[in-house]
This record gives C-alpha cells, structure tokens and sequence, in this order.
C-alpha cells in the first residue's frame, strides 16, 4: 500500500503562491455525495465507491498576513489571484480516469478543482492530477479504504471510522481524518466524503505517517452514528 503512492506521488514544488502549510485530500463517498445536495448526473459510474475530490493547498501564509482568514480562503481559493473557467489541459487518457473516480456533477467537478485549486499555483496540470490520483488509489487500496468498502449499508460509528483510519495508517495524529456528513432524501445522515491532512514538506511521503497531521482547524461534520450509504 505504502509502496505504490511512494513511487507515483511525485508532486513538484508549486512554482508560485507555495507558502502553505498543509494539504487536504479530499475523497468522495460515491453514494453519499450523490444522495444529498443536487447529487449527481445520470451517467455516474456507480465504482468505485472512493472517489476523487480534490488535493486542496491551505491558505498561503502571504495572503493570511494581508488578512485573508482560512474560511474566506476556503471559498475563493485561487479566484483571490486569478480566475479562470478553462478546463486542464488533459490527455484523453488522464481525463477518462478522473471521469472514472469523480462526481458528476451538473457542473464540471474537474474544471472547477483546477480553477479554485491548481492554477494560480502554477502546478503542472497532468503532474498534479495524477498525483491526486495515485493518492485515491492508495487509500481505496488501503485496509482503511477495504473497511469502508466493507460497512458500506451499514450504520458506523464515528470514533470506529477514525480507529480504524489510525490503525491502517500508523498514525498518532487521527485528528488529520475528517469526516463530512450531510442528510439524504431519505432523512439519513449519510457519509459524502472525507478529508485527509497532509503536510506540505512530506506530500511525497503520503501515505507514510510522517505525511499526515492533526487537522488546524475542526471541520469534522459526522455525528457520533451515522450511515455509510449503498447504491
């Protein structure tokens, strides 16, 4: 498990803006994510049950000190230095696998993560995505990613989630997993997605236990019971 991400996650320095202190890789629950809110389009595949937000830098400490505070930064991202509605620049091949683990939502998922999150920091598109790729495919691969797949249908609860999210990656910080849930048409809190910290230095390393930290700021939104959904 360890191995694979070691070898593919490979992701440059950003070449502009790269005075930040974590990352968030930001996994999807399939059939939660697309049981609550607007869900998703018809064509959504229906596996794998991980999917693939995103890979979100926090605030850069230049805009913090001209007095950007982490949520006003969690809204705008990189609209606080240039917008842009361009898709990445992709390979057919690259794009189809992002197809493949991503919500589909009425607007494009994709162009929007790399508008908000990728291109101010002048990363390589295709370096960057498949990173965050390799990433999803190490946690769905993980014991962790094998023991959501496992309850999913199943009522959890939330101090089990992040037992077994420590134990399956060695980890003393269980803080750097957060849990997002939100109600479904059924009136159920369900699971839609979770977020991953991850130090900027050791992005690299990931999913090793020296890449992953406590979380700064408590974003988790689960209840101590709630339902990981099935399709």
């Amino acid at each position: 498990m360890f191995l694979l991400a070691w070898i593919l996650a490979l992701l440059a320095a950003p070449a502009q803006h790269g005075d930040f202190d974590h990352y968030t890789l930001a996994l999807t629950w399939q059939p939660g994510i697309c049981s609550t809110d607007t869900g998703c389009r018809a064509d959504q595949p229906k596996t794998p049950l991980i999917g693939l937000h995103g890979l979100w830098a926090s605030t850069p400490r230049s805009l913090a000190a001209s007095g950007v505070i982490d949520p006003q930064w969690w809204s705008k991202g990189c609209d606080y230095y240039h917008h842009s509605d361009d898709a990445p620049p992709l390979d057919p091949s690259l794009q189809a696998q992002l197809d493949a683990v991503m919500p589909h939502f009425t607007h494009s998922l994709l162009t929007h993560e790399y508008d908000k999150h990728v291109q101010c920091f002048g990363f390589d598109a295709a370096q960057f995505f498949t990173t965050a790729l390799s990433m999803r495919d190490a946690v769905a691969s993980s014991a962790f990613g094998t023991y959501l797949t496992g309850e999913a249908g199943q009522h959890v609860r939330h101090a089990d989630v992040v037992r077994h999210f420590a134990a399956a990656f060695a980890t003393t910080h269980p803080t750097a997993l957060q849990l997002q849930c939100a109600e479904n048409g059924a009136g159920d809190i369900v699971l839609t997605q979770f977020w991953i910290t991850i130090a900027t230095n050791e992005i690299n390393a990931f999913p090793k236990p020296i890449s992953l930290i406590a979380t700064p700021t408590d974003q988790d939104t689960c209840p101590d019971s709630f339902l990981i959904p099935a399709w």
